[in-house]
């Protein structure tokens, strides 16, 4: 159904891509398909090819999609397990019909206000970069349709890093750093050269009909966007207070089974020491043999780490919020004392 594709250097061995080629046409494709399903968040294929260490979007197509989701609910919940590998399947065949690219290299997903950093997400990247048929170099594309609408495409790529990768194949639970887990790729948008001559064209016959827009320059936000952040980051730390807790109980729980296990061995040295010293035989000492029970298995990190990770971003869209509006307050502060 998906074609493997992978960027190979001059001795023939697989190599990262650096950054990320998207067509205007694909583009153009996600927003309308994530616009008009708002406020249900959705998802999609990318079809393309990996070359030089650049992969290059030419298409995409949606995903079947047969349940809504709350457009706060988080990036994740558009995503669906489709038995819809026949839907995939028929949409290859039909692209190949038309000559279209037909070889899958990743997909994308819409998100609300930067929510992205769910298990949803990183687990669906996964398959796509673990699988067999398909290239390490499968990304995802995160567009924020909400953001967006102010007037800036507020669209991402991303894929999971080769730490990261290595740890879930190992199944280890190490500490990985949260801004390791995903890592975002330069995205950069290209036409094919008569659209890209049409737009300029266009520009030129409406230069004198183009009216300045002042909205940017406003002081006063004609949403509560800064508002919503808030919201999310505040729910966000109180669900990773609520995972600390988790740990909390691990960490007690371990320090008593520890202090029993010394307990016991103290008991069991105690014991061989008198002994050797009564020429007698010596007990084995040896958990097993013990009635104790093992050390419990720490939890995941990855939901703690996600977590951080998600409330680091939400920090980082408010205050690019907050230092646009003081950058007005600042700039219309030195008007009035010039006036």
């Amino acid at each position: 159904m998906k074609k493997h594709t992978e960027s190979t250097d001059q001795n023939g061995s697989t190599s990262s891509i650096q950054q990320v080629v998207i067509d205007g046409l694909a583009v153009l494709k996600i927003v309308k398909h994530c616009n008009d399903n708002l406020p249900t968040m959705v998802a999609g294929s990318l079809l393309g090819l990996d070359v030089g260490g650049a992969l290059e979007i030419t298409y995409s197509y949606s995903f079947p999609s047969t349940r809504a989701s709350d457009a706060e609910g988080g990036a994740g919940d558009g995503i669906e397990e489709l038995d819809g590998a026949d839907y995939q399947m028929e949409m290859m065949k039909m692209l190949r019909d038309v000559n279209v690219d037909n070889n899958c290299v990743g997909w994308y997903q819409s998100m609300y206000l930067g929510t992205m950093c769910t298990n949803e997400v990183v687990n669906y990247q996964y398959s796509y970069q673990s699988s067999e048929d398909l290239s390490e170099n499968s990304i995802v594309i995160m567009y924020d349709p909400i953001q967006s609408r102010k007037g800036s495409l507020v669209m991402k790529a991303f894929r999971l890093s080769d730490r990261y990768m290595e740890l879930r194949r190992n199944k280890s639970n190490k500490f990985i750093k949260p801004s390791d887990i995903l890592e975002e790729l330069p995205l950069k948008i290209k036409n094919i050269g008569h659209v890209s001559a049409f737009l300029r064209c266009l520009q030129d016959s409406h230069r004198n009909e183009i009216d300045c827009d002042f909205e940017a320059l406003s002081m006063v936000s004609g949403d509560n966007t800064v508002e919503k952040h808030m919201d999310l980051l505040s729910s966000s730390i109180d669900d990773l207070l609520s995972e600390q807790q988790f740990y909390q109980k691990y960490s007690a729980l371990s320090l008593k089974f520890r202090q029993d296990h010394l307990r016991w061995l103290n008991l069991r040295l105690a014991a061989n020491t008198e002994a050797r010293e009564g020429d007698d035989r010596e007990v084995s000492i040896n958990l097993k043999d013990s009635s104790l029970k093992p050390l419990p298995e720490a939890p995941p990190r990855v939901d703690h780490l996600l977590m951080l990770g998600q409330v680091d971003r939400y920090c980082k869209q408010v205050n690019e919020h907050v230092d646009s509006n003081v950058h007005k307050i600042l700039l219309t502060t030195q008007l009035n004392s010039t006036v």
